[in-house]
């Protein structure tokens, strides 16, 4: 699928939280951009709940919107969207009036298909069936986008990383926070029957570590044993960070979700 996606081509990315797009789409976005394909990329929350010290949603949007955007343009994303500005909050996964947790299946749904249908693309690309992390809004974002393409008749391909791969990260992790427990033990990885190769280069790897650092300092590009010393977090980011730095930042996996 990847290798009939070139100049000319349109790819429609869509996730569930700013930095999703690095985390799991990265690679794909910088080697396709590079190949002279126009990427669009839906975002359905404004990544809220990873804003701590906002005094408002609003405000912690704004944040959120700004370290997108700093992202999208490293990674070389075209152009950028909310799925539906202000619709849907991100709360972390809490089931909340208004969240993106809590959102009806056929509302995400059909603002999927009409991004289809506006955007006109040949390929969409999402979360594999777990979400690639587990989370809730994830695994919702892959439904609709399934449900979706589907529908619509157009191809999709989910990201996935292999159980080998989080033993990889947590291995990593291991060696420079011994006896810590990291991230929320929801990503296991799976084995996909039906892998589609993506074959990015190796020098898309720094225009990932370089976007993922918009949405902290240091979080892409400072090695490991020095970030855990500065960054708070001890949740899925990190563990994924690991993962990363084990299976190499070029390296993406992908599975077809339509037929």
């Amino acid at each position: 699928m990847f290798r009939q996606l070139g100049r000319g081509s349109t790819v429609l990315v869509v996730t569930a939280h700013p930095d999703d797009e690095v985390f799991a789409h990265g690679a794909a976005i910088a080697t396709l951009s590079r190949q002279g394909s126009r990427v669009v990329l839906c975002t359905a929350s404004g990544g809220e709940a990873a804003e701590h010290g906002a005094t408002s949603s609003a405000e912690a949007r704004r944040r959120r919107a700004a370290r997108l955007d700093a992202a999208c343009t490293t990674l070389g994303v075209s152009a950028w969207d909310w799925l539906a500005e202000g619709r849907w909050t991100d709360t972390a996964g809490r089931p909340t009036p208004g969240s993106l947790t809590s959102a009806p299946l056929a509302d995400l749904t059909q603002a999927v298909s009409a991004r289809i249908h506006e955007t006109l693309p040949d390929v969409v690309l999402t979360v594999g069936p777990d979400g690639l992390t587990g989370h809730p809004d994830h695994i919702l974002i892959h439904q609709a986008v399934t449900s979706a393409a589907i529908s619509c008749r157009v191809p999709a391909l989910g990201s996935y990383l292999l159980p080998a791969d989080i033993t990889q990260g947590h291995a990593l992790l291991a060696e420079v926070l011994p006896g810590e427990r990291v991230g929320s033990g929801r990503i296991t990885g799976r084995d996909e029957p039906t892998p589609c190769r993506l074959g990015a280069p190796a020098h898309v790897a720094e225009a990932r570590r370089s976007a993922l650092d918009a949405y902290a300092t240091g979080l892409g590009t400072m090695e490991l044993e020095d970030l855990v010393r500065v960054f708070p977090g001890r949740g899925d980011s990190l563990v994924l960070r690991a993962v990363l730095d084990a299976i190499g930042w070029h390296t993406e996996r992908y599975t077809p979700l339509t037929t």
